[in-house]
């Protein structure tokens, strides 16, 4: 209870969230720039005032710190994952994608245990501002294999049974996604690999949203482009930080 408690209150510190953002690179700050802008211009030129069109708009604001201070091994990426999540689910919702959904949902509460966590492997470094990415072993990488795809089959059939739309590819994004979320929880490197999968899923699903005439399928499939561009960025800043 003590490292949750400790990383909640470091996570949505608000001068600890004020001092990693100022520890932003030129290019991270132009990163976040054009991840901002590219939010925006797709809110304005979809015109959609909806509740899923405006949810769009601060998820990918959001998002955009989200990313830039995961990659980092920030453990305030935490906070702004709250933020997103939570505003992703309701366009989910809106677009009727269960299994993005349970994803959606899924990530939320990981958040929390993300807290805890990376909390405590910081309070085990000796720099305690930067998580140390770790390796996964053969045996994990076939359990996490096994596991993904019994979750895939569970997800595919509430879909399925739910009348979901694009089931099939819907309901890969949880499976892909659990893992991912997992692994970047417990710090592994592996997870920039497989948020690629999640992403090149994400891309799929809201392009075909997108043909579908889906609410605010525009932004959220230029949010996809966004996460897998970071998702590169991760792997490259993660691979320069490993566990000593």
């Amino acid at each position: 209870m003590h490292f949750f408690i400790k990383g909640w209150k470091t996570a949505t510190s608000y001068q600890r969230n004020i001092t990693e953002i100022k520890s932003f690179t030129k290019f991270q700050i132009g990163y976040l720039i054009i991840i901002m802008l590219a939010t925006m211009l797709s809110f304005v030129y979809t015109n959609d005032y909806s509740v899923a069109g405006v949810a769009s708009l601060l998820t990918g604001l959001a998002l955009a710190f989200y990313l830039i201070l995961l990659a980092s091994g920030r453990i305030t990426n935490f906070f702004w994952g709250l933020l997103t999540t939570g505003m992703w689910f309701i366009i989910s919702v809106h677009n009727h994608l269960i299994g993005d959904m349970i994803n959606q949902g899924f990530f939320f509460v990981m958040q929390f245990v993300g807290m805890y966590a990376w909390q405590k492997q910081l309070e085990r470094q000796a720099d305690q501002t930067v998580i140390e990415s770790k390796k996964l072993s053969w045996i994990q990488l076939v359990c996490s294999a096994i596991g993904s795809g019994l979750i895939y089959v569970v997800v595919l059939v509430i879909a399925k049974s739910g009348h979901g739309n694009q089931y099939y590819l819907d309901s890969a994004q949880l499976p892909l996604g659990v893992l991912a979320q997992v692994l970047a929880t417990y710090g592994y490197f592996s997870s920039w690999i497989v948020w690629l999968a999640v992403d090149a899923v994400g891309l799929l699903l809201w392009w075909n949203q997108i043909q579908d005439g889906g609410m605010a399928a525009i932004g959220m499939f230029i949010l996809m482009i966004v996460k897998t561009f970071n998702a590169f960025y991760g792997m490259y800043l993660w691979s320069k930080n490993p566990e000593k």
